[in-house]
């Protein structure tokens, strides 16, 4: 699985007030090499890794036993270990930052805070990595990259910080640096499944599933305890359409780790690809009763609303909305996107008033000052793409041309966001249709990332109306090419295939 390890800029990794800490009596580095430096007369020091200071050893026991679990996407366990390290010494900045970018909302954001106040006095490495970690929850791409790259500068002889890069450059869609980074972090730690799952995904999110499968079936091996491993193997066999093999997969992850929520979450993708609809919501029933965290439990929410959308049970898919959005022990970050799922179902369902009322809502949100900064542009960014999409619809032109405006200057604020990036030129596609410019709108599609399957949808709708065959079977084959644990990915597929996403 890919969703967790996203958050994780981790360690020491899709967010002030206290006085800078004393250096800690104690600085020990990550993953027992013996000492952090070399001795008069000894053999040459090996690269330099990044220090975890900490004053307790059994602190720097759980917080490793944390790190573990976070790679292979066990968030919950992993915060358990980050909460007894954090008992045995409340200072351990780097644990702090680490829960931190476990925990959700503003909560998180604060945690982050809190340990980039306590670092001050940390070696530079370790406490260029907290401030990694701070700005990817505030959406600061640019910085996030630059403090990695000079991490895997400081310590070159330490996997995590290119695992960390290769994370962060994925995110971009730098492929190569991305392999690059990843390639390394394998090298430096052969026995950590965490790069190679990344290296998996990279070659996933391109395609390309037979290289996907084998970094996998190599993850696997690393790590055969793990239940991670077998749910992302499974995950690339259901990208390449081999769903019964994809499903036992995913049961061999939950034999491995039976609350293991996300595997029961994949055999649900399984079944709808195969033309299970109801097995497949009942296999989001069981994930959603083993999910620990409500914010999991609101990710399965997510994926029932999209699959009675996908089979365009509207009715069902907002009545599953309308429950989420009164979900107990959510913050306000988690229930942020709620408004654009309902503008987005409600312009599928061809109801343009009542989309456009539910985005009001989300920018308004977005507005608030009461999420965190980088949940706020997601949500802004993806409000903006729903209402292009209903003003081009209904062929306002003016109101179009101002939406994609408000998305160019989002994407020249994020020149690192990829998404931003490619969603910007989806708004000038949108807006040039608005006005009648099919041509000029295709050129705009073709610029958006490989990866944006909304917009290979709306270009192959506006090509197959402007009779371009081609354009339109290759937008097609674009949105197709996969079959992703997704939502986009059911209802995108569903829609371009003539009767179920099996066809």
């Amino acid at each position: 699985m890919d969703k967790a390890v996203r958050g994780v800029v981790c360690v020491h990794p899709n967010l002030r007030e206290e006085s800078a800490m004393k250096r800690l009596a104690l600085v020990v580095c990550v993953l027992s090499f013996p000492a952090c430096s070399s001795q008069p007369g000894s053999a040459p020091a090996a690269p330099a890794r990044i220090p975890v200071t900490t004053k307790s050893p059994d602190a720097l026991a759980h917080y490793q036993k944390g790190v573990a679990f976070f790679e292979n996407a066990r968030v919950a366990e992993g915060l358990e270990e980050l909460r007894q390290a954090l008992a045995l010494d409340p200072d351990f900045a780097t644990a702090r930052a680490l829960r931190g970018v476990g925990t959700p909302g503003p909560e998180g954001l604060k945690e982050l805070e809190a340990a980039l106040a306590a670092a001050a006095n940390l070696p530079e490495a370790e406490r260029l990595v907290i401030e990694a970690n701070l700005a990817q929850r505030r959406g600061d791409q640019a910085t996030l990259a630059a403090r990695l790259q000079r991490v895997t500068e400081l310590a070159p002889g330490d996997y995590l910080g290119f695992l960390l890069l290769g994370q962060e450059m994925l995110t971009e869609q730098k492929y190569a640096e991305a392999q690059q980074a990843l390639k390394k972090a394998t090298e430096l730690n052969p026995s950590n499944g965490g790069a190679q799952n990344q290296l998996g995904y990279a070659s996933l999110r391109q395609g390309d599933t037979a290289a996907a499968i084998a970094a996998f079936e190599q993850y696997a091996r690393i790590q055969p305890q793990e239940a991670n491993a077998q749910d992302s193997l499974a995950e690339a066999l259901l990208a390449a359409g081999r769903f019964e093999e994809a499903e036992s997969a995913f049961a061999k992850a939950i034999e491995l780790a039976p609350q293991f929520w996300p595997a029961q979450q994949g055999i649900a993708y399984a079944k709808f690809y195969s033309g299970d609809w109801a097995g497949g919501r009942a296999a989001l029933t069981k994930a959603r009763d083993i999910a620990p965290r409500p914010i999991d439990k609101l990710s399965v929410d997510a994926d029932l609303a999209s699959a009675f959308a996908a089979q365009r049970d509207f009715a069902q898919a907002l009545k599953v909305l309308d429950a989420m959005e009164k979900a107990s022990g959510l913050g306000a970050d988690e229930v942020a996107f709620l408004p654009v799922l309902r503008g987005l179902t409600q312009m599928d369902a061809g109801r343009p008033r009542e989309s456009l009322a539910a985005i009001r809502s989300a920018l308004a949100v977005a507005d608030s000052g009461t999420i965190t900064p980088g949940v706020a542009g997601n949500v802004r960014r993806n409000a903006l793409r729903v209402r292009v999409t209903v003003e081009a619809l209904q062929a306002d032109a003016a109101a179009a041309a101002k939406t994609s405006a408000e998305l160019d200057a989002l994407a020249t604020a994020q020149p690192n966001n990829a998404d931003a990036q490619s969603v910007m030129h989806y708004g000038r596609a949108m807006a040039a249709l608005a006005k009648g410019d099919t041509a000029a709108g295709l050129l705009q599609f073709d610029r958006c990332s490989r990866e944006d399957q909304i917009c290979a949808w709306q270009k192959a709708i506006a090509a197959g109306k402007a009779g371009n065959k081609t354009a339109a079977a290759a937008a097609r084959d674009q949105a197709l090419r996969i079959y992703g644990r997704d939502t986009a990915s059911l209802v995108v597929r569903s829609r371009l295939t003539a009767t179920s996403p099996a066809s």
